[in-house]
């Protein structure tokens, strides 16, 4: 009889559970609604991509339903558009899903086309070594500097229409201390540009350490 009602209360559980699961699939938010959500007065479009699905947030310590978007929004110029990549996040509360915030992942430009490793190239010509590799790492330097340019995976990422970010890797001899330490490294740097107007040339940058590989 015990073995029975054990097997019974399990079934019941598995009932309920599965009517939860059910009735969570159900509210959660449609093609159309979170279309809506993530439209504003400068949406062209909106793509959705693979169905949501809820996840435990350990930096926010709470369940949230996500799901990857592409947007493309209207800029200040007529011909340029940004095109955002990113997740929209909703809060997950007894069975309802409420619109929380979105999350970027990539902004890129249609109508602005990502520097080429040849303008990188004319960039490190015009600005120089030592400020795209920044003065401390410039100054280890030991020889000189054996390459610079474009990363392999660059991660454009374009704040507004005249400020870009993207990684380039220097190959070198680096001092490591002053009794004679050396290594050979391909150190990684996010440079960001800044200029005044689209049609305007780069005027200034910053260059940011993003990690080192020995050699």
């Amino acid at each position: 009889m015990r073995i029975q009602g054990a097997a019974n209360l399990l079934a019941t559980l598995m009932v309920l559970l599965g009517v939860g699961f059910v009735n969570a699939v159900a509210g959660q938010p449609t093609d159309a609604q979170t279309t809506k959500d993530l439209t504003h007065p400068k949406t062209v479009s909106v793509t959705l991509g693979k169905p949501g699905k809820i996840e435990w947030s350990k930096t926010y310590k709470k369940y949230v339903w996500t799901r990857s978007f592409t947007a493309k929004l209207k800029t200040d110029e007529p011909d340029i558009f940004v095109i955002v990549k990113g997740y929209a996040s909703y809060d997950v509360m007894g069975g309802r899903y409420v619109f929380w915030r979105t999350f970027t992942t990539s902004n890129s430009y249609e109508g602005i086309p990502d520097p080429t490793a040849a303008d990188v190239q004319a960039l490190i010509s015009k600005f120089g070594l030592e400020q795209f590799m920044g003065q401390y790492h410039f100054n280890h330097v030991i020889g000189k500097v054996e390459s610079i340019g474009l990363a392999a995976e660059p991660k454009f990422m374009w704040h507004t229409p005249n400020s870009v970010s993207f990684n380039v890797v220097a190959v070198y001899t680096e001092r490591t201390n002053d009794i004679g330490g050396r290594e050979r490294v391909a150190r990684t740097l996010e440079i960001r540009l800044y200029r005044d107007s689209v049609k305007a040339p780069w005027k200034n940058l910053l260059s940011t350490d993003r990690g080192v590989e020995k050699l």
